[in-house]
C-alpha cells in the first residue's frame, strides 16, 4: 500500500527540474539563447496552467492519515478529533464553490523528451512496426517507451461524493466503539483518491515560447540584419517544432498540415523585411487546439 503520508504530502511542481527543454532548429544548431527562452517559456506554461492544491483538500488527508496514527495507539478521542477537523476542512472547500466534485490535492510533473531528431523518431518508429509484424511486442515496447516529448501532468483528488461520508462514518463508528471498522473505513476512503493524468506536448509548448518572440520581431518595421537573422532563426525552431509533434503524432492524421501551410504564409509575409501585426495570430491559434491528451 502507498505511504500516503511520505507521497502525497511531497507535492513536486518543481520537479521540472528532471531534465533540460531542448528547442532545436531544423538542422540541429539553434542557439542556446533560442532554446533557453523556449524552455523557460514551457516551465512557466505548464506551471501556470497546473491545478493548483486546495490547502483544506490537503489539511484534511492529514488529518485522516492522523486518525488512522491515533486508531493504531488506541486514541479514539484523538482520532475523533481529527476526523471532526477534517470533516471541517472540507466543509470549507465544498462552501467556496459547491459545484465541485473533486478536491486537488497534489500536483506532479514528469518530463519526458527524447533527444532523437524526425528522421531518428522516424527509423525507430519503422522498426518498432517490423517488430510488430514479427509478432515482437515487447521488443516494440522498448523502443516505443522512448518515443515522447511531453509534460505529464497528474493531480490527485479526493472525491466530495463519497469522501466525506466516510469521514463521518468512521467517526459514528468510533463512537460506537468498533475502532477496526473505522480504520477499514478510513483506509478505503483513502483508496478512492482519484489520479487524473493529462500530457502536454513539449512542441507545442515550446512554439508557443518561439512564436511570442517571432511575432514581436515581425511587428518591428526596423528591424536590423541580426534581427532578421534571429527571426530566421526562430522560424527554423518552429518548423522544427512542427516536425518533431507531427513525428511523434500529437494529433490525428494531416493534424499538422494546417501549422506547415501557415508557416508558409509568415515566410511570405516577413521575408525581405516584411513586417506587420497579426502575422502569427492564426499560426498561435493553431497550436491551442494541441495538448491535454
Amino acid at each position: 500500500m502507498l505511504n500516503w503520508k511520505n507521497t502525497i504530502l511531497a507535492l513536486s511542481l518543481a520537479s521540472l527540474a528532471a531534465g533540460p527543454l531542448v528547442a532545436q532548429s531544423a538542422d540541429g544548431s539553434a542557439t542556446d539563447a533560442a532554446n533557453q527562452v523556449a524552455n523557460d517559456a514551457a516551465e512557466a506554461d505548464v506551471i501556470d496552467n497546473g491545478t493548483q492544491v486546495v490547502d483544506e483538500a490537503l489539511d484534511a488527508l492529514k488529518q485522516t492519515l492522523d486518525a488512522i496514527d491515533a486508531l493504531n495507539n488506541d486514541d479514539g478521542r484523538g482520532a475523533i478529533d481529527a476526523l471532526e477537523q477534517a470533516i471541517g476542512k472540507l466543509e470549507v472547500a465544498i462552501a467556496q464553490d459547491p459545484s465541485l466534485t473533486l478536491l486537488p490535492i497534489d500536483v506532479s510533473t514528469q518530463v519526458l523528451d527524447t533527444p532523437a531528431s524526425v528522421s531518428e523518431i522516424q527509423a525507430a518508429k519503422s522498426e518498432a512496426q517490423r517488430l510488430l509484424d514479427d509478432n515482437r511486442l515487447q521488443d516494440a515496447r522498448v523502443i516505443l517507451s522512448g518515443l515522447a516529448s511531453e509534460v505529464d501532468i497528474s493531480v490527485t483528488y479526493i472525491p466530495l461524493a463519497t469522501y466525506p461520508l466516510a469521514l463521518k462514518s468512521a467517526a459514528a463508528l468510533i463512537k460506537a466503539g468498533s475502532t477496526d471498522e473505522a480504520k477499514l473505513v478510513l483506509q478505503n476512503a483513502l483508496a478512492t483518491l482519484v489520479v487524473i493524468t493529462t500530457a502536454e506536448p513539449l512542441p507545442v509548448l515550446r512554439a508557443k515560447a518561439l512564436i511570442d518572440e517571432a511575432n514581436t520581431l515581425a511587428e518591428n518595421a526596423e528591424r536590423t540584419d541580426e534581427e532578421n537573422s534571429r527571426l530566421s532563426e526562430l522560424l527554423l525552431a518552429l518548423d522544427n517544432e512542427i516536425a518533431i509533434g507531427e513525428a511523434l503524432e500529437y494529433g490525428g492524421e494531416d493534424a499538422f498540415e494546417p501549422l506547415k501551410a501557415e508557416m508558409l504564409s509568415i515566410r511570405e509575409a516577413t521575408g525581405n523585411g516584411g513586417s506587420g501585426e497579426g502575422f502569427f495570430a492564426k499560426l498561435s491559434d493553431l497550436f491551442s487546439g494541441f495538448g491535454g491528451n
